[in-house]
């Protein structure tokens, strides 16, 4: 009992350790560098509505359900002007979490192959390919694999059952982040064994009645209707973007590599040593080293897709030769696939890219697990090497891919009293140019008592703004404004503030800012079109109109 107790307190002490130095780490090394007036303080800029009393879909828009500006909504009460760098260090310890967890389940659930040392270094290299160069940013998926995870940890991880009903909760709250988490709680339930059981029914319904009971009470569930369905790209990013030549290869090698593992002997193929062996390294070392490939050459999206279909084909191997006493794997392994899928329905970032530490996590396990590894040593040393080559190549590409920035060595300008909440952290040129031509066109506007407004991009600047934002929407883009009676309701509203409200409207592309002027085109814009065509342009500047 004394040892078992020594043993809680140490894997306590590394979890600890691990949640709060590794985000720390990160958070000094990486978290100044670079802001994207576009992503860059969108979910934040929601937060600030819901502290202002606002009620969502009703008071403005939002396609999705608001638990994720909800949950950040303290780093913009207290964050003052840092709230974006103290808002990041939450989302390093996100990722952190996600990939710590998800070495627990699998090490749990796949009968403890990892020491604490293998753990660590696992978890880490997990965590490099999960964050890899995506935005720094408070953002809704991400906080549904986050409460996802947590939810299964509950779920899987205690030896009593109390917690079950907390964590199917927070497995369901995901969807209150994305809709495309809807399907996770209710295959939860299936895939974990407890479909019998009524009250795990209702308590994944809870969140969706708690959320419907709120729009009734507030008279918003008609507008949050049109709002939360005006997107409807299902089929193409969760299916037709998967139907690529990266997830087909991933599927053969993932199954093929699961086949030559077998232990059983084969005709035509070496001798069972080197055989499975091959199969060991297909699983571990090679989607490791394409992970490195990929984050230093900054394109991870097909990589991605491969992986994840390694994981199927791995998965298809087990179902295909009946191994109904890994029914708990199986499970595990299909839950993964099915967060992985939920993260990766998105227009701007349709890739399972975001769960890619995860399912490295799994493939590596699928190898130790097995009893007699091949060729422990030399497979340990390969796999040792691929994983270092994982998190060089973060260290390499972090600073140089940076979302809508230059390289990090181009970062020169603070946004301290450039950005409201933005100090401590460093953007290039062409960017604070922008925000300064920005601050110095509402303090104009301020100073003669007129409200204003600013589209189609920049949201983050009404994270911590002096003024509220006067329109429904903080970044009234195309995927934002998905049907033309949200256009609609954005151009009523400018109509009816019309002698009160100065609209600045850009001139340059906001998306590719950092690599220099473009011209804005308002062909994918409808609002900025509205604009010109109803409002007089009073004056303008390197980067702006002004529309009154």
């Amino acid at each position: 009992m004394r040892i078992k107790t020594k043993l809680a307190d140490r894997n306590v002490l590394i979890s600890v350790a691990f949640l709060l130095v590794v985000p720390a780490v990160a958070h000094l090394l990486f978290s100044w560098r670079g802001f994207a007036p576009v992503d860059d303080g969108f979910t934040l800029a929601y937060s600030r509505r819901l502290l202002e009393g606002q009620v969502p879909h009703r008071d403005f828009i939002i396609i999705r359900p608001f638990l994720s500006p909800l949950i950040h909504t303290p780093f913009v009460l207290f964050g003052g002007d840092y709230t974006y760098w103290v808002s990041r260090l939450f989302v390093w310890f996100q990722f952190a979490c996600i990939s710590w967890i998800w070495v627990c389940l699998v090490d749990r659930v796949f009968d403890n192959p990892f020491n604490n040392v293998t753990k660590v270094f696992v978890a880490l290299v997990s965590f490099a390919a999960s964050v890899h160069y995506f935005v720094l940013t408070a953002w809704h998926t991400v906080d549904g694999i986050f409460l996802s995870s947590i939810g299964l940890w509950l779920l899987l991880i205690p030896r009593r059952t109390t917690g079950r009903g907390l964590g199917y909760l927070l497995v369901a709250a995901a969807y209150l982040c994305k809709q495309s988490f809807l399907f996770m709680a209710p295959l939860c339930v299936l895939l974990l064994g407890d479909w019998r059981e009524k009250k795990y029914w209702l308590t994944i319904t809870l969140p969706a009645a708690v959320y419907c009971g709120y729009l009734l009470v507030t008279g918003s569930f008609t507008e949050a209707i049109l709002q939360m369905t005006s997107q409807s790209g299902v089929v193409s990013t969760g299916v037709g973007s998967y139907l690529n030549f990266g997830s087909l290869l991933g599927v053969f090698a993932g199954y093929s590599a699961m086949y030559l593992l077998s232990t059983h002997a084969l005709p035509l193929l070496p001798p069972s040593r080197i055989r499975r062996y091959v199969g060991a390294s297909v699983l571990t070392v090679v989607p490791a080293l394409f992970v490195a490939a990929g984050l230093y050459r900054g394109s991870l999206a097909t990589v991605s897709f491969g992986v994840i279909g390694m994981v199927f084909g791995a998965l298809l191997y087990r179902a295909s030769t009946g191994r109904t006493r890994d029914g708990d794997k199986m499970s595990l392994v299909s839950i993964a696939l099915l967060l992985a899928w939920s993260a990766s329905l998105s227009v701007g970032y349709n890739s399972p890219a975001l769960f890619l530490g995860p399912l490295l996590t799994i493939l590596a396990a699928f190898v130790y697990s097995r009893s007699g590894s091949p060729a422990p040593r030399l497979l340990q040393a390969a796999s040792v090497i691929a994983g270092v080559a994982v998190l060089l190549s973060f260290g390499a590409s972090r600073p140089y891919y940076i979302y809508r920035e230059q390289p990090s060595s181009e970062l020169t300008e603070p946004l301290d009293g450039v950005l409201a909440g933005g100090r401590l952290i460093y953007t290039n040129p062409n960017t604070y140019d922008f925000l300064i031509d920005l601050n110095d066109l509402t303090d104009e506007v301020s100073a003669r008592n007129r409200k204003f407004a600013i589209i189609p991009d920049v949201p983050g600047y009404w994270v911590q703004s002096r003024q509220a934002n006067p329109l429904p929407i903080d970044w009234p883009q195309p995927v934002e404004l998905g049907n033309q009676y949200l256009v609609g309701r954005v151009t009523d509203d400018l109509e009816a503030q019309s002698g009160e409200v100065t609209v600045i409207v850009q001139k340059a592309h906001a998306f590719y800012l950092a690599d220099g002027f473009v011209p804005l085109d308002e062909d994918q814009y409808p609002v900025v079109q509205y604009v010109r065509s109803h409002f007089t342009k009073t004056s303008e500047t390197e980067f702006f109109e002004l529309y009154e």
